[in-house]
């Protein structure tokens, strides 16, 4: 039984897009604002005029959480950390939370630059943050 979150109807093209290797966020074409996590309506203006647009996938790390007892099926994947980092498209609506890759918890810190990163994992579409500074 696969225990990790599953696409729903409302992250479907996110997920689609994963599998594309494109990072899909919602943009409202009435007034830009982009956002994340999906949501029916912009949060800044309340159109229901969005889309799914690609963006940079370059963020900055805005807070971190270190991981020591993982829950269910991340159990086994301790330490790792989690990390919130906003997208440079729109950094005070975009924060996306992921784990990271190739560097080791401890040595994250506020500010540092990251990108995401595409991990090939079978049967799983999944990102990562990747440090770039």
């Amino acid at each position: 039984m696969y225990l990790k979150p599953l696409p729903t109807p409302a992250t479907h093209v996110f997920w689609d897009g994963l599998r594309r290797r494109e990072f899909l966020v919602p943009r409202c074409n009435d007034c830009g604002r982009y956002g994340w996590i999906p949501y029916p309506a912009c949060r800044k203006c309340q159109s229901e005029n969005l889309e799914w647009v690609a963006v940079s996938g370059r963020a900055t790390i805005y807070s971190y959480t270190l991981v020591h007892r993982g829950a269910g099926a991340f159990a086994a994947d301790v330490p790792y950390a989690i990390v919130a980092a906003a997208l440079v498209e729109d950094p005070t609506a975009c924060v996306v939370l992921a784990n990271t890759t190739g560097i080791a918890p401890e040595d994250l810190h506020i500010g540092m630059e990251v990108s995401i990163a595409f991990e090939d994992i079978p049967g799983e579409d999944i990102t990562l943050w990747r440090v770039t500074s």
